[in-house]
């Protein structure tokens, strides 16, 4: 970027952005930009007042926070849910579809097995009412009687 298109926005942007210091400054733009503040009055005290802010922020103490902080602060912090902590990088789709298939494929292999072994949907209907007071297997056998299945 030339000098002279370097606007008073765009040095205001990168006075907020990097700062006082041109060294910070994106370096594409930092002759601009310095041009800019040597023959503008208006940008040369937005450069000192971003300076002053640096020189403001350099002079801050700097705190540890205490191990009694670090605590509190992470006791209050979010937890994530158990599916969060089961599952913490996909969606809710991918582990439901997974015991979706995993159902499916359960209950395939149930119908499949029961198929080879003879059993049906009939079963629910292996004792028949006999003569209305008691139950008669369907394969033979002695009758039985309510109180007997009670």
């Amino acid at each position: 970027m030339r000098e002279m298109e370097m606007k008073t926005e765009r040095l205001a942007e990168i006075l907020q952005a990097y700062g006082g210091d041109p060294l910070r400054w994106p370096e594409a733009e930092r002759l601009a930009a310095q041009g800019l503040a040597a023959r503008d009055p208006r940008a040369a005290a937005m450069v000192d007042e971003a300076e002053a802010l640096d020189a403001l922020f350099d002079a801050a103490p700097t705190v540890t926070p205490d191990a009694a902080l670090i605590a509190r602060v992470l006791a209050r912090r979010p937890r994530p849910s158990l599916w969060r902590e089961l599952f913490p990088n996909t969606g809710v789709w991918k582990p439901a579809a997974g015991f979706a298939v995993a159902l499916a494929l359960g209950v395939g292999i149930q119908n499949a097995a029961a198929d080879q072994l003879g059993l049906n949907d009939e079963v629910a209907t292996t004792y028949q009412e006999s003569d209305g007071n008691g139950l008669t297997p369907l394969s033979g056998g002695e009758e039985l009687s309510e109180e007997d299945v009670l």
